[in-house]
């Protein structure tokens, strides 16, 4: 075997040197195996360039040559046991069998698992080695987790032994021992005149056997990426043990591109070197990294004659990046040369897919029905008309809700509820005990039945296809147990699904390259793009494998002779990975970090970024340090024109919008519908008075007409004191508010207010009729309370809210204390008053003094028959107002003391009687009584009518300012579509005659 060893541009140069000295026919047929796919196109690329043609060299994968010698061995074989959920199936199974059962098979202890087991076998360690080795060692490091090893080693002959008895297939060392007896005699290898391993600087046991095999018998050359350098700490005991025994030459030529000689003092204690053409920029975030990228991809081709194939991005993992950078790169017009793998989720018809099997397992929880029949996906006539039905409803989660409450919705369909309670049948079926194979098809017809094909574009078709062959593949189960248990086939079908994931490629040739830092390792290109230099993105952390422990792995290698890395070694791997990936760019590399997460936290650079700027001389802290702003403003700004984008470029123009639309204009972008925009941005930034931007409209009298019509409640009065815009959005626009869904766990506070009324109504309605308001002793007066609650709520009740009927007993019963409590003090505190009149519809029509309507209901009214007085109680649920209602009026926007007394002074059934004032009535763990005094009431009706036609006129006169006071919000269902993150529509509000009556009056 001939070795060549150096680091990865030296050792291309080396192979293309071979290439040249040892092949002297140019039609001798060479097979190149390499550690990539990505380095099999590289060398493919380079060969083509020196030579023109490359005929007869053969490139693969080692994976790929296991598969030809397999297939070439003779006799017929069966289909491998594939790696997908059928393993997993095998492995919790395995994991529940007795002796076997020390951990829950929860899905990822399945997963860390199926990784250690791989590991072993990729290593070729022998089950009965273990044991003789537990058995006779004395090793006092593995003794006190020898039992746990023996555990470990048991499942692994177990597994071993499961994968040869499943039917209609065969394990993976079945294929590799075939593919290892085929080295000698086949025909394949003996057609090549060199075999040539490139770029491994390891190999699992399984891999280094083949290649020893081949060696063996085969003349074999290796080009290993090997030198000597703290980089290459990760892959010395490998190139030592395996490679370096066969002697070899050191093809090392300095070649580290961009780096230069700085190169070599990265990871060691060498002085630093000035490298010119590394750069490290900061950038406000991960977003901010893909934009410098794509303005200075475009700067190098434009402005210095690059190719887009000369550049490459590379990031540790691809993951974080890959939605952002496909979308910056279209529209920055930069083609593409990249493969992107997604999770099913990552689809919309894949999450329609898991969510319909989920509605039964999440109890029908309103937002995953609603999502289920709102997507394009649904097939059934009236999902329209059922998304509203779900929309309007306030069901909240569990199926009871549905058929308790959607019949009390707003123009109900009995058929959504059929069709429910259909899908809850199907859903339950699939969770009974059968077998797998009857079970995988009705939920395959089940998906069919709910899934409109027709609607499908690009990729959905082949995600579609993969997702039932997924649900398919579930009756492959049967061949490791008969049947499914009770519950297990849903489980079983959201994680297979969960479990695909799919590739789109974006293959445009001569794109810009964007990979991994893993299979980025040995390719080279002009400019390299390094993203996400912060810490615990790149290196990422590599924790110790929980299930092989490392001292295990150790034992198997250093002791037992089986190729195993240690898991805790792959943190000396992410150097090599950072160092071939910096050294990949041969005239400029660009390190990027970001300062801040996608959540606006502050972020920390990696490690690997400060050592690059040590090693190269980089003061990457200084204040002229390249950085991209955080702020999109200065972003846009410190970028040339000719490479901003349309929509860049308009947000240029309108941060001076003074002459926005003549550059609109110049850039041929002016249209009618931009026009009318920058109009409207004039006017937002103004700093005059309130104007049609900010609510003041010409129809208010139209909308004060409607509303006085009806009549102001003192509700509405509360939310034009809060703000008038909500006022707009409310009558105006007719904006509607959701109701809120039911919670099963409590009832919400307006519904807990309707139940107090009425049970507060018929109990003192009853005690007036019969004439005992104060003729009861505490236990009656409670009794007669338990008739007026039963009335209307009984144990079943629970059924009208949707509430949990163990949750509802503790509801019902809280409120029946509270209300006892409230009842008798509120009794006691009756002096010479009777509660008389309940739930009264009130208005009052407009006078000159107060030109509006007012309307209301007023909980109830006490009369004084004795000296021919009635007052006013208004029911709370919770402690409201002061001590000075009077005051509350103005302070706290509380008006039912004032306006119900206003309204009831001209009630024709209280004539003849005076006012005693009103009160708020608290109804809670204590009881609290506030009171407008008749004197209090008097002395504050001037002011107070003041305000109230100061509030309505806002409304005639088609004022709606936003209150710039932003605790006002806390309750606004509007809150997130007025104009106050607009500081200029603030500042108006803020400075206006409005605003400033408004704070005047409440002061």
């Amino acid at each position: 075997m001939k070795l060549f060893y150096a680091h990865y541009p030296s050792l291309e140069n080396a192979f293309v040197r071979y290439v040249r000295s040892e092949r002297t026919d140019a039609l001798a047929p060479w097979l190149v195996i390499c550690s990539s796919g990505l380095v099999v196109s590289q060398l493919k690329n380079r060969l083509a360039r020196e030579f023109g043609a490359a005929a007869n060299i053969h490139f693969m994968t080692g994976g790929a040559l296991v598969s030809v010698l397999d297939g070439e061995a003779p006799g017929a074989t069966l289909p491998l046991l594939p790696q997908d959920n059928l393993r997993d199936f095998l492995i919790k199974n395995l994991l529940q069998e007795p002796g076997l059962n020390r951990y829950p098979a929860s899905r990822g202890f399945v997963q860390a698992v199926k990784s250690s087991l791989r590991d072993l076998e990729d290593s070729l360690a022998g089950p009965d080695v273990i044991d003789e080795y537990v058995r006779t060692a004395s090793d006092t490091a593995l003794e006190a987790d020898k039992e746990r090893l023996i555990w470990l080693n048991r499942l692994y002959r177990r597994y071993l032994q499961a994968q040869q008895n499943v039917p209609g297939y065969r394990p993976y060392q079945a294929a590799f021992e075939r593919a290892l007896a085929q080295v000698e005699k086949s025909a394949f290898l003996k057609g090549f005149k060199q075999i040539v391993f490139y770029g491994f600087y390891d190999m699992p046991g399984r891999q280094l056997e083949l290649v020893n095999r081949l060696r063996g018998h085969y003349p074999v050359a290796v080009f290993a990426p090997y030198m000597n350098h703290p980089a290459y700490h990760f892959a010395r005991k490998f190139f030592e043990a395996n490679w370096l025994s066969s002697g070899g030459e050191n093809a090392e030529a300095d070649d580290f591109g961009a780096l230069g000689p700085a190169a070599k003092s990265v990871f060691s204690a060498g002085e630093g070197i000035n490298a010119p053409g590394v750069q490290i920029v900061s950038a406000g975030d991960a977003s901010g990294e893909l934009f410098f990228t794509a303005k200075e991809i475009l700067r190098l081709v434009e402005k210095e004659g690059y190719s887009f194939a000369d550049i490459a991005v590379i990031a540790r993992t691809a993951t974080p990046y890959q939605d952002e950078l496909r979308r910056v790169f279209k529209q920055n017009c930069i083609p593409l040369n990249a493969s992107f793998s997604f999770p099913v989720t990552h689809y919309p018809l894949g999450v329609f897919c898991l969510n319909l099997f989920a509605l039964a397992q999440n109890g029908f929880e309103r937002n995953l029905v609603l999502s289920v029949v709102s997507s394009p996906y649904f097939k059934h006539a009236s999902k329209n008309k059922w998304r509203a039905l779900i929309s309007r409803s306030i069901v909240n989660r569990d199926f009871s809700q549905w058929q308790d409450l959607l019949p009390q919705t707003k123009n109900y369909d009995p058929e959504f509820l059929s069709w429910l309670t259909h899908i809850k049948d199907r859903l339950e079926q699939l969770g009974r005990a059968a077998e797998w194979g009857v079970l995988s098809q009705e939920a395959l017809a089940l998906l069919r039945e709910l899934t409109d094909e027709e609607t499908f574009e690009g990729k959905e078709a082949e995600i579609y296809r993969a997702v039932c062959e997924r649900i398919q593949s579930l009756a492959s189960y049967g061949v490791l147990r008969a049947q499914a248990q009770a519950g297990e086939f849903l489980e079983e079908l959201a994680d297979a699904v969960r479990g695909l994931t799919f590739n789109e490629a974006e293959p445009v040739r001569g794109g810009v390259v964007f990979t991994d830092a893993v299979r980025a390792r040995g390719l080279s290109f002009k400019a390299v793009f390094l993203l996400g230099l912060n810490d615990k993105i790149f290196p990422l952390l590599m924790p110790e494998d929980p299930v092989l422990r490392d001292y295990y792995r150790y034992v198997l290698r250093d002791v037992l002779g089986y190729w195993i890395n240690q898991s805790l070694d792959r943190g000396d791997e992410e150097k090599l990975f950072f160092f071939a990936a910096a050294t990949s760019a041969r005239e400029k590399l660009y390190a990027l970090y970001a300062r801040g997460g996608s959540d606006g936290k502050e972020v920390s650079p990696s490690v690997y970024l400060a050592e690059l700027a040590r090693a190269t001389l980089i003061n990457w802290q200084a204040d002229g340090a390249l950085r991209v702003s955080g702020r999109f403003s200065e972003k846009l700004s410190a970028v040339a024109e000719d490479f901003l984008t349309p929509k860049e470029l308009s947000y240029t123009f309108i941060f001076s919008p003074e002459n926005a639309a003549k550059k609109y204009e110049l850039a041929q972008l002016l249209t009618p519908g931009i026009e009318d925009a920058l109009a409207a941005a004039g006017e937002l930034a103004k700093n005059g008075p309130l104007n049609a931007y900010d609510g003041v409209i010409s129809s208010g009298a139209e909308i004060f007409a409607q509303e006085d019509k009806l009549g102001f409640s003192p509700s509405t009065l509360q939310k034009l004191g809060q703000c008038p815009m909500r006022i707009f959005f409310e009558k105006g626009l007719k904006l509607r508010q959701d109701d809120d869904p039911l919670s099963r766990q409590e009832l919400p506070p307006n519904l807990r207010g309707t139940v107090y009324h009425e049970i507060l109504k018929d109990f003192y309605e009853d005690l007036f009729k019969r004439g005992l308001t104060h003729d009861l002793f505490d236990e009656a007066a409670l009794e007669y309370l338990n008739q007026a609650v039963e009335k209307h709520y009984r144990a079943d009740s629970y059924r009208q809210f949707g509430i949990y009927p163990v949750v509802w007993e503790l509801l019902l019963q809280d409120i029946k204390d509270l209300l006892g409590e409230f009842v008798l003090a509120d009794l006691h505190d009756q002096g010479d008053f009777v509660p008389a009149k309940f739930e009264i519809p009130v208005s009052l029509e407009p006078s000159e003094k107060l030109p509006l309507r007012l309307r209301g209901i007023i909980d109830r009214v006490d009369i004084d028959e004795k000296h021919k007085l009635f007052r006013i109680d208004d029911y709370k649920s919770s402690r409201k107002g002061t001590k000075d209602l009077a005051a509350d009026i103005f302070k706290h926007l509380i008006f039912q003391p004032f306006v119900y007394v206003l309204i009831a002074r001209q009630l024709p059934g209280l004539k003849g009687y005076g006012s005693a004032g009103s009160c708020l009535l608290a109804i809670g763990p204590k009881y609290h009584r506030s009171d407008l005094l008749p004197a209090a009431f008097e002395d504050v009706l001037p002011r107070a009518c003041q305000f109230l036609v100061l509030l309505t006129d806002y409304v005639k006169n088609g004022v709606f300012f936003i209150n710039p006071d932003d605790k006002k919000c806390q309750y606004c269902p509007y809150a997130a579509v007025c104009r106050r993150d607009s500081f200029k529509s603030l500042l108006r509000a803020r400075k206006s005659a409005a605003y400033k009556s408004l704070q005047e009056a409440v002061k």
